[in-house]
Formats: C-alpha cells, structure tokens, sequence
C-alpha cells in the first residue's frame, strides 16, 4: 500500500471541468449542467461545487450573469498577484502576455501581492514609456486572496485613534488599531499588527490589532524581526511539529545500521566554517587499485527521520529553506534535528546517502555507486585549519589573513591534532586539483568573488563589514558538492527516475548585447553570437579582470546579465555551471529539494524505478514541489539582503561627514549609484547636488554628459565621496560627490 503525498495533490476532476469549460458550447455552465456533463458517474454534485468554488478561488473560474461560470481566459478579465509600486499603482505582470496597469484610483483596496481579479478596459500605449512595453490597463473588481495576514510597521499614537504606517513601502494603507490594542507599545516602536479588516473600495483604511513589539529601530536584532515579518518567514515551529520532532530517537538503533553499508571505520571528515552547527555533509578521498582516485560524499539521511506526509514534512515544504542573518538563522527543521541525530556530528554514528565517484587523473567520471550507509566521522574540520595544513605541507598557497572570528592553529598543533589526517587532506587536494582543470576545459563560470560579512559584538551590534574569506578548503569542498550533485541528476535521469533539477538557463540575448556594450568601454571584447553564448566566454571575461581595480565591479555587471537559477521537475541542464544534468542532493536540513531528491533515490534503492500510478502520483506533485522551494528560495534570499542592506546603512550612522574611495556601479536619470572600496557599502549621488554643469543622461552610454563642458560621468568611474546622510527607514545612504577620476567636483546646493 503506498502512502499518500505530503500535499494535496493536482485535482484530476479540477482538470476535468476546465477541460469541459474549455469545449465549444460548455464555455458558460451552472454548477448542475458541470455536473451533469462530466464523464465520471462517481462524481457527486456537492463535490463539483466544492471544486468549482477552489478554481473560482484560484482565479481560474469566473461567475458571471449569476452562478453560471465560464474559464477567466473566456472573458475580458484577468487573474494575478498585483504587485504595487510605492507610488501606489499596481501592476500585474503577465510573462509573455501584456502586462497589466492598475492606477491607483482602481486598486480598490488591493494590497501588494494580493491574488486578484481585474477588469481590462483597453489597450494604452501611452504608458509604454513607463515599463518601455505596451500595457494594458485594468480595475481590480475582486480579491480572491489576501497576501497578509498580518503586517509589520511603526505605532503612531498622535491625537486620536492610534494607527500604524507598514514597514513595506508597497503596502499603501495605514492600518487603525484601537487603543486597547496596542499591547502598550510606544510610540515609534515597531510592532507586528493582526488585520481584522482590508480596506476596499468604500475605505482605503486597515484596521487589526497588535500581536507583537518588536521593538524601536536601531535596537539590536530589530531588523531581522521586522524583515522576518515584512516577508512572513515562519519563524517559530507549532506545538504539533516539535512534538514530533521529539519523538524521533537521539541515536541510531543497531537494527538500522545492520541494513545499511558500514562506513564507520574510512576516515571521513566534515568541513566547515567555525560557527556551523548543522553538519549534513561529509567527505573522504581514496584511491583505487588502478591508481583513480574515489571521492566518498556522504549526506546526512534526513528522509528516514522526516518522513513523507509528516508533521515535519509539511513544515519543511511550507519553509523550503532555512535563511540565515548575521548572528542568527531561521531553520527549516527544528534543532533537535539539525543540530542533533541529522547532524554529523564527529565521533558519532550517524545515518548518511552516500555517493562513490571514480575519478580518473583527467577528471572523467569512470564509476559510481550510490547507497545508504552509516558513517562516524573522525573530525569536525574547519575551512581555517585545512587551509592551514594545506600551505604547511606546501601543496597550496596561502590565501591571506582570515576572519577576525577564524582560528588558526599554530603549524606544531596543527600536526599533533591532525597528523593522522594529513595524507588524506593533501589527496583530497589533488583530486580537487584535477576536478578544477575539469571544471575549467568545459567554460563553467566561477563568480569567485568575496561577499560582505557583518560581524556582530557580543551585545547585537555591528563591530565590522569585512570582506568573507574563500580559501582553498572552501573551493575544494564546493567541488566535491558538485560532483555530487552531478552524479546524482546523471543517476536520476539515466534510470528515469522522477527528479527535481536546478536549472539555470542561456541567459537573454539584449541583456548580453548591452553587457558587450559595457565592456567595450574598459577595452573588453565580447567574442561569439549573444544568441548562443558559451559560459566558457563569460568565465574568460572575468578571468580577464582578476585583480583588477575593477574586478568586482564588472563581475556583478556579469552576473546581472543572467538569469536565475531555479528548481525544476524537467531537467534543463545549468547553464553557469556547464553541465547537462544538475541537482540539489548535499543539502537536506537546510533545503527541501534536496529531501525530495533523497526521496526518489530511496525508492530507486529499495523498490527499483517507479511507474504506475504511483509514478504518476509523484510526478504530479514535482512541479508544486518545484515550484514552492523557487519561491521560497527567492523568499530567503530577499530577506537576507534586505536584512544585510540594513545592517551597512546602521554600520554607516557615525560615517557622516567622512569621506570614502569608490567606483560607479550605476548611472540613472537622477543620480549615481557609488559602492565604496573595501566595506561593501553602496550609496547614491542624486544629480541635483553635482555642480559644474548641467548633467544629461545618456541611458544607452550608461553615463551623465555635462551639458556645456562634455565632462561625462560614467559606469566604472573612479570617485572619492562624502557621507552625506542615513536613511535608516529605507535603507538608503546618501553621497555627496567630491571628485571623479582624481578631478575635483563643484558642489551644487539644493
């Protein structure tokens, strides 16, 4: 008997009645003609309704002229998430359809990300300058699903009735609450308010009540609560989820390990950085008998403890990924599993999947073997102490001075703790070496870049930004991971096993052609057809601006020119990364796709590949599965920037006055946009307060023209600044220029 899926699954009799709508003369139907029409005599007439009621919520159905329905596509209106400027209009974009643009005045109580049903009136090319594509423009005439349950902003209680202005500048409504409650909270805190009404058509006023206080802005850890809730991050697991979690046992049982391939005894290690607390992979490296090298991946089994359809499960699909802040982290599992039983702690038996790679010398794949096994690691390594060992032994050099938090061990304790180790690190160092030079002949592109690290004193506050360390442990274990990874897609496909891929597709021709035009200006040269780009030409470009001044500049240039990556049920290939089948498999306790791919291997292992209705059961729910954890992805990765945003704007408050080298990242119509050298901060010039002249701009030069002296200010500028002032609400740094290219900038005051 299989199990049920841990999710509702697509509804074959929803897709019966579209399909029955979508037929000529079914186009307009009472609920007891859809009924009567529809081939399966076991469909009751109650549970027709029940689906049409689920299609009309989803924006698929319509009723019009009473309770007869029709297909929305059949009609002059439209279903989407609106997605509101602060300025107030909305826009509902429609991917390769016209996009729709709701003024203001017809939002009708609308609210940013709310499910909506819109009336189109007609064709308006005037607003093409706006989006620079033709829209079309509508009138919302229906919620069908709130976005916010709740929304977070700062309390006013002013003369009358408090209220509170939402954080989030694309929710236009303030929201009253009565003065009972407030749950005491000053005024100008920050608070998290439960809505009891939306505003709408007769009053574009919310009004609910305050369930939590977060706090004022600037306090410690206020902004990661207000970004938490801003997004509406689950961030506290229900009583149900916990209560299961705990229930699930604290050590392995002998009767498991007997199941499994015993690996207890090869000498496998975790790497990581010194303040992880989950450990879900670890490595080893040997070498056959012929002389090939077999890199061991092994990744903590989580599937066996969260299983499909649980309490645990369904939180897990409903977080699809733990994010992580400076000095904190929302998990996807709670701890007692993350950093407990799923954890591969060392010294400790634990539950794995395993993968043995045969690597020959060229770094061609020869065998491979994927299990589950048990495993008790040896070591917990760090990025720091392998990278030490390695320069010690002279097989790598040294990447210089670590993070203020890394601890690096002095070369004799080093060999008193680790010597046992040090054959296997320096073999793990030689087949990385070859998986490199294999990564590098098929063009993968390598954003090998530094990324701004927030480091937090022992009270919450910011102590420093400083550039993240990437040493060779780093890139080692990221090449073991995605040998991993491609194995595992490679098995999936070749078995035609249902999977779930990350994709990452060619990126799009007119954003290559201006990223030519770009380059050219720092004398680069953009070889081949945009409409067929290699990743190998990308990955030479910044190869070609290693160590430059420029270097991080034009790399962000590069990476903005391409598209997402995201999770997919058909497997698409990754077009960076150069490969034709790709997975997420390394990461169960802190991704759901990866749980979901440890899914179909298990049942590849024990039952063989799947078909029949439970292939077709699973096969449904992939593209939900795939769906949700992009979305979720996007979710974290929001939030994270947001919260790391705020964190350099709060860094910034006693830099006023102060001046800093930069380089210009960003030139628009009202100003320049400036990332500093060395702290990774980016701030904005606004073109009213450059003096000298009068600026034009040149959108297709990417630059400002002085009107009458032609002194341009351009992409890749070298330029000192001032620190003009904070917007801590915003998020927003401004700059005063003081000189371009060495050359000194009149001030114009405003």
């Amino acid at each position: 008997m299989t199990r049920s899926l841990s999710l509702p699954q697509p509804s074959e009799l929803k897709k019966s009645i579209t399909d029955l709508l979508r037929q000529k003369g079914n186009r307009l139907l009472a609920i007891g003609d859809i009924w009567e029409r529809l081939a399966d005599p076991d469909v009751t007439r109650d549970e027709v309704a029940r689906a049409v009621e689920e299609l009309e919520n989803d924006g698929t159905l319509l009723a019009v002229r009473g309770k007869r329905y029709s297909l929305l596509e059949f009609t002059p209106y439209h279903a989407g998430r609106v997605k509101v400027h602060p300025d107030g209009y909305g826009t509902i974009f429609g991917g390769d359809e016209h996009d729709i643009f709701i003024d203001r005045k017809a939002m009708k109580g609308a609210m940013n990300g709310d499910l909506v049903v819109v009336r189109v009136d007609k064709r308006t090319p005037s607003y093409r300058k706006l989006y620079n594509r033709d829209l079309i423009v509508g009138e919302v005439t229906q919620v069908l699903r709130r976005a916010h349950k709740t929304v977070v902003g700062r309390l006013h209680h002013g003369d009358g009735e408090p209220f509170v202005v939402p954080f989030d500048a694309r929710i236009d409504h303030d929201i009253l609450v009565h003065p009972n409650d407030t749950m005491d909270a000053r005024d100008g805190e920050m608070v998290n308010v439960e809505l009891d009404r939306y505003p709408d058509r007769s009053s574009l006023l919310a009004q609910g009540r305050v369930v939590e206080v977060l706090g004022m802005i600037g306090e410690p850890g206020v902004d990661i609560e207000v970004v938490i809730r801003k997004l509406h991050i689950p961030h506290h697991f229900p009583p149900e989820v916990l209560r299961e979690a705990r229930s699930v046992p604290s050590i392995v049982p002998p009767e498991e390990i007997a199941k499994r391939v015993d690996l207890r005894n090869r000498s496998i290690v975790t790497i990581d950085g010194e303040t992880a607390k989950d450990f879900d992979d670890a490595v080893d490296v040997r070498f056959a008998p012929n002389g090939n090298f077999i890199l061991g991946v092994h990744i903590a089994d989580v599937a066996h403890y969260v299983t499909e359809g649980s309490e645990l499960d369904r939180e897990a699909f409903e977080r699809g990924t733990s994010v992580y802040f400076p000095g904190r982290a929302v998990p996807m599992l709670p701890e007692v599993l993350s950093n407990g039983i799923c954890s591969l702690n060392p010294q400790i038996e634990r539950l794995t999947f395993s993968v043995d790679i045969e690597i020959d010398k060229r770094g061609r794949f020869v065998d491979r073997k994927v299990f589950k096994s048990v495993i008790k690691t040896k070591e917990r390594m760090t990025y720091t102490n392998v990278n030490a060992i390695l320069v010690n032994e002279g097989v790598a050099e040294p990447s210089g001075p670590g993070k203020a938090n890394a601890v690096e061990l002095p070369a004799d304790e080093l060999r008193a703790k680790y010597g046992y180790l040090v054959d296997d690190i320096k073999r793990m160092h030689a087949l990385y070496e070859v998986l490199r030079a294999r990564r590098d002949a098929r063009g993968s592109i390598d954003f090998d870049l530094p990324e701004a690290d927030v480091q937090l004193d022992e009270l919450g506050d910011i102590r420093a930004i400083v550039a993240s360390e990437r040493n060779v442990a780093h890139r080692l274990i990221e090449e073991f991971m995605l040998a991993a990874n491609e194995v595992i897609a490679t098995e999936l496909v070749l078995v035609n096993q249902p999977g779930l891929y990350r994709v990452h597709q060619q990126p799009d021709p007119q954003k290559l052609e201006d990223l030519k035009e770009i380059l050219k200006e720092f004398k680069l040269k953009f070889r081949g057809d945009v409409e067929d780009v290699r990743p190998g030409e990308l990955q030479r470009i910044l190869r070609s601006v290693a160590g430059t001044p420029e270097e991080r500049f034009l790399t962000n240039l590069v990476l903005r020119s391409m598209k997402r990556a995201f999770y997919s049920e058909e497997d698409l290939g990754h077009f960076a990364l150069g490969l034709q089948h790709y997975c997420h498999f390394t990461s169960p306790i802190r991704r759901y796709p990866d749980l979901i791919v440890h899914r179909r291997l298990a049942e590849l292992i024990e039952l063989g590949p799947l078909y029949g209705d439970r292939r077709n059961q699973v096969e449904a729910a992939h593209p939900m599965y795939a769906m949700q954890s992009s979305e979720r992805e996007r979710r974290a990765d929001d939030a994270e920037r947001e919260v790391m945003e705020w964190k350099k704007v709060i860094f910034m408050r006693d830099k006023v006055g102060m001046a800093f080298d930069g380089i210009v990242t960003g030139v628009a119509p009202f100003g320049l946009f400036v990332d500093l050298d060395e702290i990774f901060v980016t701030g904005m010039v606004p073109v009213a307060t450059i003096g000298g002249d009068f600026w034009q701009y040149r959108e297709r030069e990417h630059r400002l023209r002085g009107e009458s002296t032609m002194r341009e200010m351009r992409l890749g500028d070298k330029v000192k600044i001032e620190v003009k002032s904070i917007d801590e609400d915003r998020h927003q740094i401004e700059f005063r220029l003081l000189e371009v290219a060495g050359s000194a900038i009149a001030r114009r005051e405003r």
